[in-house]
């Protein structure tokens, strides 16, 4: 069972049947931040990048995320690190990522 999968079915579970799921779907997103952490280093765990030319990841789509990764795994979209580094994610890796920077939050404060 793919994560995605697994993802889906227990958000829909939570949903579903209330907050005695919820454990589970954090339990997931847990795991998905630690596999989240080889990215850091560009995109910052919080999904709010940390060099200039990295693009921030926090609160986009996970299909949007998922597309971007395996096109740069395909070679499809090109980038000196980012094929190199997409080469060598599975397809759970690239569920987990997408699902932890998804599920972040984003709020904007403009001024007044």
């Amino acid at each position: 069972m793919s994560m995605v999968f697994k993802r889906r079915l227990s958000l829909a579970l939570a949903l579903l049947l209330g907050s005695a799921c919820l454990p589970a779907l954090a339990a997931d997103l847990t795991a998905a931040k630690a596999k989240a952490k080889m990215c850091a280093a560009c995109h910052g765990i919080d999904g709010i990048a940390k060099v200039a030319d990295a693009p921030n990841l926090a609160g986009n789509g996970e299909l949007y995320l998922a597309r971007q990764l395996q096109a740069f795994r395909s070679g499809e979209r090109k980038h000196p690190q980012m094929s190199v580094i997409a080469s060598g994610l599975t397809d759970e890796d690239i569920a987990a990522v997408t699902a932890w920077y998804s599920a972040i939050k984003v709020s904007v404060e403009l001024p007044e």
